[in-house]
C-alpha cells in the first residue's frame, strides 16, 4: 500500500473514530467504512488480501473465514466477467475460461470487467495482462 492511500485511509479511520465519539451506532460506522474499502478495491488501490485482512479486523474474522471470504471475491469478479462474455457470445477456449476463473487480482479484474462488454475475443483479456498488469 502506497503512502498516499495509507494517509487517506488514516484519515478515513480518524472520521470513523469521530462519528463514534458523536454516537453513531458501530455497526453504522463500520458499514460505511466498509463500504469505502470496497470502493477502493473496486478500482484497484487495494488487493483483495488487503481488504480482506481490514474486513477481518473491524469485524473478528477468523484466518480462515478471512482466507475464504478473500476467495469469494476474487471468485465473484472473475463470475461476473465470465458471465457477460458467455452472455454475449464471445469464444472462449476452456483453457482461457479457467484461466479467467482462478485470477485473483483485484486491479486486473476491474480492468476486465471494464472491457468484458466490448471484446471481440475472451483471449484479449489475457494479453492484457502480459501487456499492462502484473498479474498475482
Amino acid at each position: 500500500m502506497d503512502a498516499e492511500l495509507e494517509e487517506e485511509l488514516t484519515r478515513e479511520i480518524r472520521i470513523m473514530m469521530l462519528q463514534l465519539a458523536l454516537g453513531i451506532h458501530p455497526a453504522k460506522v463500520s458499514h460505511f467504512f466498509c463500504a469505502s474499502l470496497r470502493e477502493r478495491a473496486q478500482r484497484g488501490e487495494i488487493s483483495a488480501e488487503e481488504l480482506a485482512d481490514m474486513h477481518a479486523r473491524l469485524q473478528s474474522w477468523s484466518a480462515d473465514h478471512k482466507a475464504g471470504w478473500t476467495r469469494g471475491y476474487a471468485e465473484g469478479w472473475a463470475s461476473a466477467i465470465l458471465r457477460i462474455l458467455e452472455q454475449r457470445a464471445v469464444p472462449m477456449s476452456d483453457e482461457v475460461h479457467g484461466y479467467i476463473a482462478t485470477r485473483t487480482d483485484l486491479k486486473t479484474l476491474a480492468r476486465w470487467l471494464d472491457v468484458a462488454p466490448t471484446v471481440a475475443r475472451a483471449e484479449e483479456l489475457v494479453t492484457m495482462v502480459s501487456e499492462n498488469v502484473p498479474e498475482g
